[in-house]
């Protein structure tokens, strides 16, 4: 940190080759700070740290010069003097160091600088007047200074800041992350300990007669100097050009006026003192500024007398020219360039063209000024343009007035000649690079004269200067975007194949395709036939179409692509359109699109569309894109339009259009767990057509067919956007409504009823419907419960004589009867009827003998019913009493139902109560009151030895005495696990043997009557 030249040398007159040596160590030193100067002075812009490390660099370099004079003992008579003057030097230099070093701390850590100063100026008047020197020494050969006691002062504040700076630099180092200030900060400690380490050597003995110290400065000199260079120390850039060339020029400058000074003094005889010498450097270095900085002035004034404004652009179009290799982005390259030589030479409009990719159509990428309305922007020059040929192979500007010189030109095409007139071009120059046309500026007439001679030669030279790093940076690009369209065609394939539903994924399909292509509505139309089945679409501007429409082909752009599987572009909707529905997309704002034809194993099976609300959108390099995506997708969604038909059939009828019974029971079972998640009840109407088979038989299957696709229709029409209708299998048809009440289903299924029968012609035999409803949960809890009660339902309106609807809790609506909304009373008592009717079901369930028991017995006392010519309602009243009948043997073990010996005492106390048990089961429910009697007596004996009254004849009552025949009958010709069948005929005897004693005899001679020699007939329906 601290260093005194204080070696001796022979005095004047007696100087020695030796001497010489001792100068040769300050003189390196010297020289080593000259490229730091030079360097931080020529950099800017400056900042406070560039300032205090000048003010460290100038006394350290002034230090060593001196040192050469005092040991040169080239002024003998002033060598006290410039021994003060050298450690005044080294004292501001020492103290400069220190606030170079502070620029480095916390804004906390720098209060000492007041210490610093105060220091210095306590040295300083120390030093000059003598406190510190005690003169200067002869000892023999040699020339040293000697010190007072004072030279303490000099000493301790300097060795005490730079203890400070190593404490505080000490601390930083340990907590430092950033790896280059690391560097920096261990780079200064170093400078800052040789310093401080060859000040020391002062005091040693030979420290005393070698210029020690300055080997150090030397020292310090190098280790800034690399970490200027290595550790972007203060963000120096090394302008290593600048730095040798003033650095060689201030050489020869010194060496010319010291050879100078040499020749005044030996041939002329001019003598010159110290002062002297001093003065006349000063006044030479004074002229030199003077006459550099007036250089600069009176080129900047000239320029600007004959320039103009355009003076100040032409320097910043220079000075961009030389920093244009550290502008990593073609973008910022093209506008500010542009922007610079449209000023800098006055022209109005400016554009700068480069080829599209793939091929040689040069197109204007940038534009000055860059509004959309400079017509340049839209200029476009192919690569077989004889300008173009000619900028190739000339490689030079070209003037408009040399294009109707130069008889190449002839060949121009006139839509090309009035191109170039209608933009008023002037002037085309080319942008070569290693021999290569890159790129074409083009600029139109200026705003006020010609061009001048040196504007073509700014241009030719700018042009020649950028060239290069605007064509690396044009590929750079040009390879990022291949590299994002490539990213873009394999992300945006696996989308479109990652599903068979390609609407599904097609907005994330045209998101990906937005990041490389202005996208405002796409869509993937198919052609079937002589229409265009819209399969995907994606909008930003509002429905044009929708999804799953069909339009007509004829006219429309998909039909010209996939006639001529070539790709249409549409430009400018607003200044023409080849198709019908340009108008359309331009109404919605769409001014410019593609259309591309799907090929899939060479046939074309439809079109991607994609528009834009901005004119010209798409160029080659768009097309190109889209083209090669195209190709990836056609396959994809031809296995997706092949997966739709295949679904479709699984699912659909083909006959009728509707859903099949392989869908209702998906959409069933879903639907009944939707419900029972969130709430809400849902219906199912099931329907069959009376009469039909006689229809299908009378007049061919052929008019079968025709009469259930009308059915179809009829249904399809009836119902809610949110129902679902199915056929169910032959000619039989189901309805789903979902959060649909059992009300509201009869209202719907009253409808459907009333239009078939209104709308069907079916010529002398009448085709009308029988309907059955059930209701969820009310009529069952699982999917196939419900479907069971509705089945059941349909059977009961059937055999009321069809064409009505009948509800599984036992409504049953004549086509007469109008319906009315239940009230909540009536709903419950409807559910509780639903599950009498499901316990009922069930306990034939338990019996593997005796399942449909119940309905058997239904059917023979139905028929008897008839015969003996009772009302409508005392019909169902019997077949509703049938059907329950045996419900009270839910409380019955299987094990006794079931039991294949002779019952015990006990066991048949157990079967006689399920009459009671049965009349308490069906009382809950207000509608079967009618019933409970037949079901309480249905085993009365007409001899008053039944149970469980014990009633006799007629006080029987007539329902339990009908159902007991039916019942009796029913049971002996079923296989039970405890007796064998018995036949038809077997059965009628057993019935004529127990006719009055067991049977009313009246009602067995009818019921014998009305068989015949066969089984009464059964109305159970038989599913197709």
């Amino acid at each position: 940190y601290f260093s005194c030249p204080l070696t001796s040398f022979p005095r004047a007159g007696i100087i020695t080759s030796d001497m010489n040596i001792y100068v040769v160590l300050p003189l390196i030193a010297t020289i080593a700070y000259i490229p730091l100067l030079v360097t931080t002075a020529s950099n800017r812009p400056w900042q406070r740290r560039h300032t205090l490390f000048m003010l460290f660099l100038i006394p350290a370099m002034l230090w060593s010069l001196t040192d050469v004079f005092f040991r040169g003992n080239f002024f003998p008579q002033y060598e006290h003097l410039l021994f003060k003057v050298i450690l005044i030097v080294y004292s501001v230099m020492g103290v400069q160091l220190h606030l170079f070093l502070s620029s480095f701390y916390a804004q906390g850590h720098r209060r000492w600088l007041p210490f610093a100063y105060i220091s210095l100026a306590v040295s300083i008047a120390a030093i000059i007047s003598g406190y510190v020197t005690a003169g200067v020494v002869i000892d023999g050969d040699k020339i040293h200074g000697s010190y007072r006691i004072g030279v303490l002062v000099l000493l301790l504040p300097l060795m005490i800041l730079a203890a400070r700076n190593f404490y505080l630099f000490g601390k930083m180092l340990r907590i430092l992350v950033n790896p280059v200030l690391r560097n920096q900060i261990a780079s200064l400690m170093l400078g800052l300990s040789v310093l401080t380490f060859f000040t020391l050597t002062v005091f040693l003995p030979w420290g005393k007669d070698l210029p020690i110290s300055h080997f150090g400065n030397l020292i310090n000199a190098s280790i800034l100097s690399y970490a200027a260079i290595r550790h972007q120390l203060l963000d120096i850039r090394l302008v290593l050009r600048r730095g040798l060339v003033w650095l060689t020029l201030g050489t020869i400058g010194a060496t010319a006026y010291g050879l100078l000074l040499v020749l005044l003094n030996n041939v002329l005889n001019f003598k010159l003192d110290l002062a002297g010498t001093l003065i006349a450097i000063a006044a030479a270095t004074g002229v030199a500024i003077f006459i550099y900085r007036l250089r600069d002035y009176l080129f900047r004034t000239m320029g600007k007398a004959f320039q103009g404004k355009s003076y100040d652009y032409r320097q910043q179009l220079a000075d961009f020219a030389d920093k244009i290799h550290g502008v990593f982005s073609l973008t910022e390259q093209g506008d500010e360039l542009l922007v610079l030589i449209a000023r800098s030479v006055g022209c109005r409009r400016a554009a700068l063209l480069f080829p599209e990719a793939d091929t040689e159509v040069f197109t204007a990428r940038f534009t000055e000024p860059g509004d959309p309305d400079n017509p340049l922007s839209t200029l476009k020059l192919t690569g077989d343009n004889p300008v173009v040929e000619f900028l190739r192979r000339e490689q030079k500007l070209l003037m408009r007035e040399t294009l109707s010189i130069l008889p190449e030109f002839r060949s121009l095409w006139e839509q090309e000649k009035k191109e170039i007139t209608a933009h008023e071009i002037e002037l085309i120059v080319p942008l070569i690079s290693r021999e290569k046309l890159i790129g074409i500026l083009v600029l139109d007439r200026k705003r006020r004269g010609r061009y001048s001679l040196e504007d073509l030669r700014l241009l030719e030279n700018i042009v020649g200067q950028v060239a290069v790093s605007i064509e690396k940076e044009y590929l750079r690009e040009r390879l990022r975007e291949r590299e994002e369209e490539l990213s873009v065609i394999n992300r945006s394939s696996t989308i479109i194949t990652s599903s068979l539903d390609i609407q599904e994924i097609y907005d994330s399909f045209i998101h990906e395709l937005k990041k490389v292509v202005d996208v405002s509505w796409a869509s993937i139309a198919l052609v079937k036939g002589d229409n265009l089945h819209v399969l995907a679409l994606f909008s930003e501007i509002g429905p044009v179409w929708k999804v799953g429409e069909r339009l007509p082909l004829r006219g429309t752009a998909t039909e010209w692509v996939t006639n001529k599987q070539e790709i249409v572009v549409e430009p400018d909707l607003a200044q023409e359109s080849r198709f019908v529905n340009g108008k359309q997309l331009l109404n919605q704002g769409i001014h410019s699109f593609v259309s591309l034809p799907l090929l899939a194993k060479g046939e074309a099976i439809g079109s991607l569309t994609v528009a834009s609300c901005q004119p010209n959108a798409y160029s080659p390099r768009h097309i190109t894109l889209l083209e090669q995506l195209t190709s990836q997708i056609a396959m994809p969604v031809e296995n997706s339009q092949l997966y739709a038909e295949v679904e479709e059939k699984a699912h659909n009828d083909e006959l009728t259009g509707l859903l099949n019974r392989r869908s209702l029971d998906e959409l069933i079972a879903s639907e009944v767990s939707r419900h029972s998640r969130y709430g809400g009840v849902l219906s199912i109407i099931i329907l069959d057509l009376d009469s039909f088979k006689l229809f299908n038989d009378s007049y061919g299957h052929l008019a079968g067919d025709k009469l259930l696709h009308q059915i179809g229709s009829i249904m399809k029409k009836s119902i809610r956007g949110s129902d679902q209708a199915f056929r169910y299998g032959g000619d039989e048809f189901a309805i789903l409504l979902p959060n649909t009440s059992i009300d509201a289903a009869i209202q719907v299924s009253e409808r459907v009823r009333k239009k078939i029968a209104a709308d069907i012609e079916s010529g002398h035999i009448p085709v009308t419907a029988s309907l059955g409803l059930a209701g969820w949960p009310a009529d069952g809890i699982s999917a196939t419960e419900v479907i069971a009660a509705a089945d059941s339902a349909l059977y009961l309106a059937k055999r009321n004589g069809g064409n009505r609807s009948q509800c599984a809790s036992g409504t049953l609506l004549s086509p007469t009867e109008t319906t009315e909304t239940p009230s909540p009373t009536e709903t419950r008592n409807g559910e509780t009827l639903s599950t009498i009717y499901a316990l009922a079901i069930t306990v034939d369930a338990r019996d593997h003998y005796t399942r449909h028991h119940s309905k058997k017995a239904g059917d023979y006392a139905t028929a008897l019913a008839e015969a003996l010519n009772l009302a409508p309602s005392e019909v169902t009243k019997l077949e509703t009493c049938a059907l329950l009948h045996d419900i009270g043997k839910i409380s019955i073990s299987d094990q006794i139902l079931n039991k294949p010996g002779k019952l015990t005492p006990a066991e048949w106390a157990a079967i006689k109560t399920h009459p009671q048990v049965g009349v308490n089961i069906a009382s809950h429910a207000p509608q079967l009151a009618p019933c409970l009697a037949g079901i309480l007596h249905h085993h009365e004996k007409y001899d008053g030895t039944g149970y469980p009254g014990g009633l006799k004849g007629e006080d029987i009552p007539l329902e339990a005495r009908i159902l007991a025949i039916a019942d009796a009958f029913a049971a002996m010709t079923t296989i039970r696990s405890y007796s064998q069948a018995l036949s038809a005929a077997e059965a009628r005897e057993e019935l004529k043997r127990g006719a009055g004693t067991q049977f009313d005899p009246h009602l067995i001679k009818v019921f014998l009557s009305i068989t015949g020699a066969a089984t009464p007939p059964v109305t159970e329906k038989v599913r197709r």
